[in-house]
């Protein structure tokens, strides 16, 4: 550890936050994003250290000279990773779990 470095700030250096949700499309219907790399992290040996609130999704479907008309198209929530114990496992090459 440097001496400007405090335990903390080493801390949050494996910390990783990823935004994870739905999206619900008129003409594609309904598409996650963030899932994948979630789990990559957690398969690399990370561990979920909080799953907070992210975001409504919304897109504008009208709009008159007083109000904007909104449709709720998706949400968000945002999952804290530590990556500071990645696994031995991570190591070996994917294709021999197949």
């Amino acid at each position: 550890m440097h001496k400007h470095e405090t335990p903390s700030a080493l801390e949050h250096a494996h910390m990783k936050e990823i935004e994870v949700g739905m999206k619900i499309g008129t003409k594609d219907g309904p598409s996650f994003f963030g899932l994948e790399q979630v789990n990559a992290a957690l398969k690399s040996g990370a561990s979920v250290i909080s799953v907070r609130e992210g975001a409504l999704i919304t897109s504008k479907v009208g709009e008159d000279q007083e109000n904007v008309e909104l449709a709720v198209t998706g949400f968000s929530i945002k999952v804290m990773l530590d990556d500071s114990n990645p696994s031995k496992q991570s190591a070996r090459a994917w294709w021999r779990f197949w």
